[in-house]
């Protein structure tokens, strides 16, 4: 199984001027825990991502509530995998950028969708695939 198939597919995407507020407002009305930032002239070329942590890091922190949310979120260096890879690639990168959800991208770097952690533990056809590859090898 690839990123591709296991990905949430269309992704929920915010543009760059709305606030937390608005970015909150919309995680809880779709489910999700991280919304895609894009630019509205193309919103297929993801810009950032907001999360969860994000909104609170930033409320925490006494900014007001009109902040936007290319402010409060990952602009660039946001972490993701190529539609095209294995999902062990998205597993791989949550671990090591300690996030819980990853962007998914074609190789021209247009959005494909979004993995979560709960995506990953919710199919266990994608269980037995980790635990397959993390088991040892036999000589």
């Amino acid at each position: 199984m690839n990123c591709g198939e296991l990905a949430s597919k269309p992704p929920v995407t915010i543009t760059v001027d709305k606030t937390v507020v608005e970015a909150a407002e919309m995680m809880a009305d779709n489910h999700v825990g991280l919304l895609v930032i894009v630019d509205k002239e193309n919103p297929k070329k993801p810009l950032g991502v907001i999360s969860e942590r994000d909104i609170i890091r930033t409320i925490a922190g006494k900014a007001p509530l009109t902040v936007t949310v290319d402010k409060a979120g990952t602009m660039k260096n946001f972490v993701y995998v190529y539609a095209d890879e294995p999902i062990t690639a998205a597993a791989r990168k949550m671990k090591q950028f300690n996030v819980r959800h990853v962007v998914v991208l074609d190789r021209k770097g247009d959005l494909v969708g979004v993995i979560s952690i709960r995506d990953l533990i919710g199919e266990r056809s994608v269980l037995e695939i980790l635990a397959r590859d993390r088991a040892p090898t036999q000589e």
